[in-house]
């Protein structure tokens, strides 16, 4: 089972994207703001867990998916990101190059931004065949 985090303003947009990932063993939970995603975060350290996966919103009533991914990675380093975002793909890879995040997502993910996030959690050995 991964841990996946889902930090996005609007539930509503993220629901294909999530159908796609709960066919495989993911526990997801929801929130709309960096900070409860930081907090995830430092209860499962406490707890001797970890957060698998973190997707995140452009923008979240917060702070930008940008800065929540480097908080993330800051905190825990092991933590896979995924971020949707309007940038070109140029861009996105600019704005987030050194960040390790797995894919850029449309700012509404259907099914297919699902499965290919999980071709890629597979190749990375963290969803399992």
């Amino acid at each position: 089972m991964i841990y996946t985090v889902l930090a996005v303003k609007d539930k509503q947009t993220f629901t294909q994207l999530a159908q796609e990932l709960q066919r495989y063993p993911v526990d997801i939970h929801w929130t709309d703001t960096g900070k409860a995603v930081l907090d995830l975060l430092s209860q499962a350290m406490d707890q001797g867990k970890t957060v698998d996966l973190v997707i995140t919103d452009e923008t979240l009533t917060d702070m930008s998916g940008r800065d929540l991914v480097e908080q993330v990675i800051m905190k825990s380093p092991m933590t896979n990101c995924a971020a949707a975002s309007t940038l070109s793909s140029d861009q996105f890879h600019e704005a987030y190059e050194g960040l390790g995040v797995l894919m850029q997502l449309p700012m509404t993910p259907d099914a297919e931004s699902g499965k290919k996030l999980v071709s890629i959690l597979k190749k990375l050995n963290i969803l399992k065949q």
